[in-house]
């Protein structure tokens, strides 16, 4: 096991006698605060457009459930077809201000359907543009935020600052949808966008007066990377990704990770149902307790890498997020209590999930220069979201053809799986320690 990460070398700890050296702090970093407050502006918008977007085509335009299953398919297809082309161009250009663009053109896609809807003109093709759009700003925006939060706070806070923006997100995700509901009931689902949009467009608005106050501390202009063509771009992303090993490792493992969780997902809310016998309010309140474990873990991530160090609480959330994922088919073996059971593995799953994550991206940023972070971004979505709809559909094939709590068992095995690809990764970490000290 890696020694403690937070351990400084001999040569850079403080003589005696001298004052001791203040810790970073996230909110001396410029630029920062800003970010965090446009960050709950678009949360609370996707949250209430997570819930509204659908009741839009449901209530107004008396949409089915393939109409339905096509909406959602357009909110996500941009991460498998535009996140490499997104990527190379957020190593061109200004991140900050390219995440600026992406919230306005959000909210304006948003704000389009009130407009149309009061109009008489609202038509299900619109929502399902409406829905490409947002989702690929959405990209745009998240993978912004990636490649600029190492430049606003510096390397050695990356893990931190990601959990902060875990919190702010998780905390919007427990808020904002609850809003949603009241909201479609007295102004009606086309209307209640109209709130999600104004969101988008507070968002966007928060960036500009950044830019405006901190613009060079939140990102290097896009001069200060050479003009390569798409194919040269392209291939030296490529190449970094899986070239470098602690990369090939780290997105080796979140791969990993994201098709056990695409498998056993696919069934989940079935085996809930026809194993557990759980009723539609107590999957209500599994689901709510994702957001509850996700902002736990966002608040203990900080204090965790401190202690810790990045690596070896990577490696205990790799260890235990298996163990966590047990608790649902083991929940089937009970006669009693299978509830409480599947709420600790929905805290507890989640709470790892994010402190996995955080550690990842921090070590991520350290082992990436600030020229090639959308590049490694966007090949990293690729290779670590793109195997998802397929493990979906063979997680539903799989229930049909071997029963529900085997599939439950298999998203275990899977998740297990996820550590693998890390061994190496934490060997050469230890290895290299131990030589330095």
């Amino acid at each position: 096991m890696p020694v403690n990460e937070s351990a400084e070398p001999m040569s850079q700890r403080q003589a005696p006698g001298l004052p001791a050296k203040t810790p970073p702090r996230l909110r001396d970093r410029p630029g920062f605060g800003t970010l965090m407050v446009s960050v709950a502006f678009g949360a609370i918008s996707t949250g209430i457009l997570n819930v509204a977007n659908d009741l839009v085509a449901i209530y107004a335009l008396d949409a089915n459930a393939t109409q339905i299953g096509f909406l959602n398919a357009a909110e996500s297809v941009a991460f498998l077809f535009l996140a490499i082309p997104a990527g190379i161009m957020l190593d061109r250009v200004n991140r900050v201000k390219t995440m600026f663009w992406a919230q306005l053109a959000a909210g304006s896609a948003i704000l389009s359907v009130p407009l149309a809807w009061s109009l008489g003109l609202l038509g299900y093709p619109q929502l399902v543009v409406v829905s490409f759009l947002v989702g690929a700003a959405g990209m745009v925006w998240g993978m912004g935020a990636g490649s600029a939060l190492p430049a606003i706070v510096g390397r050695d806070l990356v893990s931190a600052a990601f959990a902060r923006k875990e919190t702010v997100d998780t905390s919007a995700g427990i808020i904002s949808p609850g809003l949603a509901g009241p909201l479609v009931a007295v102004i009606s689902a086309p209307f209640t966008l109209l709130v999600a949009g104004t969101a988008n467009l507070l968002a966007a608005a928060t960036l500009l007066w950044g830019l405006r106050t901190a613009a060079k501390s939140a990102a290097p202009p896009g001069e200060a990377t050479p003009r390569i063509g798409f194919r040269q771009s392209f291939g030296e992303g490529l190449r970094f990704t899986l070239k470098h090993s602690a990369i090939r490792a780290l997105v080796s493992s979140s791969a990993i990770t994201n098709m056990g969780l695409a498998f056993g997902s696919a069934v989940e809310t079935l085996y809930f149902v026809k194993v557990l016998g759980f009723t539609p309010q107590a999957i209500g309140l599994v689901i709510s307790m994702i957001a509850v474990g996700g902002l736990c873990g966002s608040l203990a991530v900080p204090a965790l890498v401190a202690r810790l160090g990045e690596t070896r609480l990577l490696a205990y959330s790799a260890l235990f997020l298996p163990l966590s994922v047990v608790l649902v088919p083991l929940a089937g073996n009970l006669t009693a209590g299978s509830l409480i059971v599947v709420i600790a593995h929905s805290v507890l799953y989640n709470a790892l999930m994010v402190s996995y994550n955080a550690t990842a991206y921090g070590l991520l940023a350290r082992a990436t220069p600030d020229t090639m972070m959308g590049r490694q971004q966007g090949f990293r979505l690729v290779f670590t979201m793109g195997p998802v709809p397929l493990l979906g559909i063979i997680g539903g094939l799989a229930g049909d053809a071997l029963g529900l709590q085997p599939v439950m068992w298999i998203w275990v095995g899977v998740t297990a799986c996820a550590g693998l690809p890390l061994l190496s990764f934490w060997t050469a970490t230890g290895r290299r320690r131990h030589e330095s000290a």
